[in-house]
């Protein structure tokens, strides 16, 4: 038997803890106790805060004011560093350090410790991993965290197969920078006007950081706008200039990732080239419909792409390819004035205000007449036309609905025999020989040739319809 002794003071107790195994009252404030307790002791009183009751013998019974019992295997605390003299780690807090060094208190009475069971991403098992109160990832395999979230888990377990409860920390980990997936206008690009930059980014893990978002254009910061649930940024205005512009893009995400800057260049044109024209080298007169042009253009700082050119602007302009000579252009064939208009584009897609030229077009072509045939509807399925020149002394040329234009011939008179039911189409040109070149020259016969379209058939009244094949109107362009 032991018995227990109280010493009293005005600030201090000292107070020793006594058990009697026969039955009787055993006490302590500050001790930690740990007794085994049988039938002898089964009627005992026992009253600490501290005290741990493991019963020895079945049918033990303790007095309903006895606390919970305090589990020797629970750890006391679990938390995360950068190293070991590093800095502590904020669980559930978005990161850059992928090795850590975990860190776990022993129990507060570690005598029975056999060692510690731990788990990344997943439960720890009954077996000792370790006897240490820490786990380097830095010196593990693999040595770092993929970026996310990751839970590690431990437990202390004792020798006789018991495991206290276990205890868990979670670091989300990031240590990738955003990705600039896309951006426009892209290096090398041309505009005709200062425009928006886009660029789509992300960030897996802990996504971009809206406010560290910038994108200066020679060196003059633009108004950068994010959205985040498609991953766009605009940035509108910044130091434009004409010509070459330098853009540069920062970017970081939220785990403080730094992007390395994108720098790229964009060429910047918004004027229009200038340019002349001249027919035929700038001469007053020509006899033929078809002029050479002399075109003189440029751009500073995107160079020319194409030109437009028309005989009149009402009608519109024909798009070429930049040439500084433009031969065969052919003329309205009318006697007179006659102005050539030219438009230049550069590859940036400005275009120059129209410049022109005139030349005096004296015809030497006559001039063709049809002086009889069919008109209108016809019910002969043969044809004569007869034609002439006013200028006399003229050759032509003629030809019936596809056919090739015939040979040129002193003949005023053309016939077709067994036509189909049905429209057809008649043209014919004089020519004259002028220039005392052998044949008839281009420019010797009449641009405008005279046409004249008819059908055979029966035409048909208010009331009725005419039998056989449909008759369709046409005319051969």
């Amino acid at each position: 038997m032991a018995e227990a002794a109280v010493s009293e003071g005005t600030s201090q107790k000292l107070e020793t803890g006594s058990t009697n195994q026969g039955g009787g009252t055993s006490t302590s404030s500050n001790f930690r106790q740990q007794v085994s307790i049988g039938d002898g002791v089964s009627s005992a009183t026992i009253s600490s805060s501290k005290f741990r009751i493991v019963p020895g013998f079945l049918g033990a019974s303790l007095s309903a004011t006895t606390l919970p019992p305090i589990t020797d295997l629970d750890l006391a605390d679990l938390y995360a560093k950068t190293h070991a003299l590093g800095l502590k780690i904020t669980p559930q807090t978005w990161q850059t350090d992928a090795d850590p060094l975990f860190i776990w208190e022993p129990p507060l009475t570690g005598a029975d410790v056999a060692g510690y069971s731990y788990g990344l991403d997943q439960a720890p098992d009954d077996v000792v991993d370790t006897t240490s109160t820490s786990f380097d990832v830095a010196a593990a395999t693999p040595n770092t965290l993929s970026d996310g979230v990751h839970t590690f888990t431990v437990k202390a377990l004792n020798s006789a197969g018991n495991a206290g409860k276990p205890l868990s920390l979670e670091l989300w980990v990031d240590t990738t920078p955003p990705q600039i997936v896309t951006h426009t206008p892209e290096a090398g690009g041309l505009l005709n006007a200062s425009a928006n930059v886009t660029a789509t980014l992300a960030d897996a893990a802990s996504g971009v950081d809206a406010s560290s978002l910038s994108l200066q254009v020679n060196g003059s910061a633009a108004s950068v706008s994010y959205a985040p649930a498609t991953g766009t940024l605009t940035a509108a205005g910044g130091g434009w200039k004409e010509g070459a512009n330098s853009l540069e893009l920062r970017a970081s995400d939220v785990a403080g990732n730094v992007q390395t800057p994108l720098v790229w260049s964009v060429t910047l044109d918004t004027k229009p080239p200038t340019g002349t024209v001249l027919i035929n080298g700038d001469a007053d007169l020509t006899t033929s419909v078809h002029v050479t042009l002399e075109l003189d253009a440029s751009d500073a700082t995107s160079g020319l792409s194409s030109m437009l050119i028309s005989n009149d602007e009402a009608t519109g302009y024909v798009a070429e390819p930049y040439a500084a000579l433009r031969k065969f252009w052919k003329l309205t064939a009318i006697r007179g004035p006659q102005r050539v208009y030219v438009k230049f584009v550069d590859k940036a897609g400005n275009t120059s205000s129209p410049v022109s030229d005139v030349i005096d077009l004296l015809l030497l072509s006559p001039e063709t007449t049809i002086t009889s045939g069919p008109a209108g509807f016809s019910q002969d399925p043969s044809a004569t036309f007869t034609f002439s020149c006013p200028e006399g002394g003229c050759v032509f040329a003629f030809a019936f609905d596809n056919d090739a234009w015939s040979d040129w011939s002193a003949t005023a008179t053309a016939a077709v025999p067994g036509l189909v039911l049905g429209n057809h189409y008649f043209r014919v040109k004089a020519a004259k020989d002028v220039n005392g070149t052998p044949g008839i020259q281009l420019d010797e016969e009449d641009p405008s040739p005279a046409e004249r379209t008819w059908v055979v058939g029966v035409e048909p009244s208010l009331f009725s319809f005419p039998k056989g094949p449909h008759i369709k109107l046409w005319r051969l362009e």
